[in-house]
């Protein structure tokens, strides 16, 4: 069974890890202070390094800013060939994308640890619909995107078991239009106040 630690224990990661159980128990949580996480009951928490050591599937749920401090606290070389699922959105302080067209942070965490296998997933998702991959009876659509085939195909799947319906992205760059998606959800569920029960759902003729 595929181990997965997800770096990050706050509204995402949690939200994360309740969807991820429901289809495996190899599930730990990863941080700078384990002693001090608040986690939901029944979940382990277990230091940064200790984390990436121990997983296959590394999950980025930390802000976007705080992705370097977090790969380095873990160990850059633990991330040799593992799967790391990027669920970040490259906001700044301003509450503003923080890269534009031409990379995105997708695309520089692959720089930090080029020898990974980096996915971009789940950040065009709010954390209240992430445990289910719906609303309603919705299967939201889960964008999913990388420059490896079989990483991609295991994110995907991983999608399926929660709830979501995935969807191909195509390659990792594709994270620059994913990461302007999810700002546009942040804008449509705060800034219109259509609150957090709303998603993406690409229609086809199937």
């Amino acid at each position: 069974m595929t181990k997965i630690a997800i770096l990050g224990t706050g509204r995402v990661g949690t939200a994360i890890w309740k969807g991820i159980k429901k289809g495996s128990d190899q599930v730990k949580f990863g941080s700078r202070n384990p002693s001090q996480a608040k986690v939901e009951k029944g979940s382990e928490v277990i230091g940064l390094d200790e984390a990436a050591k121990w997983a296959d599937v590394i999950v980025l749920a930390v802000p976007h800013k705080a992705t370097e401090k977090v790969i380095k606290g873990a160990g850059e070389a633990n991330f040799k060939n593992k799967v790391v699922i990027d669920v970040t959105n490259a906001i700044n302080d301003r509450g503003e994308l923080a890269l534009g067209y031409s990379t995105s942070g997708a695309e520089e965490i692959q720089k930090l640890i080029p020898n990974a296998r980096v996915v971009k997933a789940f950040n065009t998702v709010f954390a209240e619909n992430m445990e289910n991959g719906k609303i309603n009876k919705n299967a939201l659509t889960l964008f999913v995107a990388s420059d490896d085939k079989k990483a991609k195909e295991m994110v995907m799947e991983l999608g399926r078991t929660i709830g979501f319906r995935p969807v191909d992205a195509g390659p990792l760059k594709s994270a620059r239009y994913l990461e302007p998606m999810g700002m546009l959800l942040i804008n449509l569920g705060y800034g219109s106040s259509l609150g957090t029960k709303i998603g993406f759902l690409l229609v086809d003729e199937k």
